[in-house]
């Protein structure tokens, strides 16, 4: 049953993905942590709350996805076992999920973001190593076109021309 409940290949993932049900994530209680770093393997873990988007039941869970990669011809990153742990939200987690966030001195409003939205900023902060909001300026900036944001990225950070701020986490 173990063996038949794994899955292998790209397709057989990703249809798996699709079957889980939609879901809407609280970004900001995301966290990341990187268990282990060498030239040749990055394993780093995301976690947070969600909810499902099923009326009939209101109940936040907790998830932790960990990710074991590896260098990528393209310079990126090649995942090579990803698992996802699902468990009920505690008594804090709950408190803490979708609540606005305390509203600080800002020039502009929080955007509100899709869920592919919130996975690409979630993606391009871990590759860049920007913190969540130069990231989203990054994003926003190029149009949501990832791979220009990285391009751009790229440039401006090979000309120096990113502050140190937008690293500090």
């Amino acid at each position: 049953m173990r063996f038949h409940l794994l899955k292998h290949k790209r397709l057989n993932v990703v249809a798996l993905l699709n079957e889980l049900p939609k879901t809407q994530h609280d970004i900001t209680s995301f966290t990341v942590d990187v268990n282990a770093y060498t030239n040749t393997l990055l394993s780093f873990t995301v976690g947070g709350v969600f909810k499902e988007d099923d009326k009939s039941k209101e109940s936040t869970r907790a998830f932790s996805r960990v990710f074991i990669t590896v260098p990528a011809v393209n310079s990126g990153l090649c995942i090579i076992n990803d698992q996802l742990f699902i468990r009920m939200a505690t008594t804090e987690q709950i408190s803490r999920a979708f609540v606005a966030p305390a509203s600080t001195p800002s020039s502009s409003p929080v955007p509100t973001l899709t869920a592919p939205q919130q996975e690409m900023l979630s993606t391009f902060s871990l590759k860049s190593g920007m913190n969540l909001e130069w990231s989203l300026k990054c994003l926003q900036d190029n149009e949501w076109d990832f791979n220009k944001a990285v391009h751009i990225f790229t440039q401006l950070k090979t000309a120096g021309k990113i502050p140190d701020v937008a690293f500090l986490k």
